[in-house]
Order: C-alpha cells, then sequence, then structure tokens
C-alpha cells in the first residue's frame, strides 16, 4: 500500500519507556532510541516493515524485555495509533482503539510478511478520509 501524493503514510515515535535496559544499549541502539524520540515517517508499508525487522531495531527491541514501547500513528490522522512493543514471542501490535482487526485487540507479528499484511488490514480499518479525526 502507498501513497500517490507523496505522502508518508505512517509515523513511529518512542511512546514510553517501561524501564531502564536488562542490559546496557551500545551508542547505536541509544542513537536509534534517540532518533525515534522524534516523529519518524514511512512512505510504504512495506519499507515500514522492512524497518521493524532490520537487524538493528530487532537489536533494541526483540531480542532483550520490554522496556521500551512506541507509537505508530497515520500521517494524515494522528489520532489513530497502535501500540507497539516487544514480547517474548516478538514485536506485539496493540490496537487501544479497538477497530477490531487482530484477536483481542493485539497481534504477535511473525515476520517482514506478516508486519506487512497486519498493519496492512490495520492502515484500511483505521484510514477513511470521510472519518478523519474522529
Amino acid at each position: 500500500m502507498t501513497m500517490s501524493e507523496d505522502r508518508p503514510l505512517l509515523t513511529l515515535v518512542k511512546s514510553e519507556v517501561l524501564d531502564e535496559p536488562d542490559i546496557a544499549l551500545s551508542g547505536e541502539e541509544q542513537g536509534l532510541v534517540h532518533t525515534l524520540s522524534t516523529l519518524c515517517s514511512f512512505y510504504s508499508i512495506a519499507d515500514f516493515a522492512s524497518f521493524l525487522f532490520s537487524s538493528k531495531f530487532q537489536d533494541l527491541t526483540v531480542r532483550r524485555p520490554l522496556f521500551i514501547v512506541f507509537e505508530i500513528g497515520l500521517f494524515l490522522d494522528h489520532t489513530k495509533t497502535l501500540k507497539l512493543m516487544s514480547s517474548k514471542e516478538g514485536l506485539m501490535l496493540v490496537d487501544e482503539q479497538n477497530l477490531a482487526v487482530f484477536p483481542e485487540d493485539i497481534h504477535t507479528v511473525l515476520d517482514e510478511a506478516d508486519a506487512k499484511l497486519q498493519i496492512g488490514h490495520w492502515y484500511s480499518a483505521a484510514y477513511r478520509p470521510e472519518n478523519r479525526f474522529s
């Protein structure tokens, strides 16, 4: 799914730090957390899924106990968001707005292809131009 107007589809930002990481962050990981403290945008769901499964993001999240929560948002409607956090099983998408896209509003992402599919479903349910900001 891509937009035709050269605008990003999705945003990602650090939402909250729950605890100190169990293993100290490397300089590179600290830099990534700093970058993700500002609103980052992605022009396609494929690029976003690729970022989630990059070695740098995986090292920061999946390969250590949960200590940080991220927020995924729609670029054109920042009121539509998903929480992104790690678990022992992998990255979890948590839909606190209850769009009924995932069973019990939670989905554990299996791999990059699953991330593309599930975030695409959520995007389709969340973004309706006629319902912006509702």
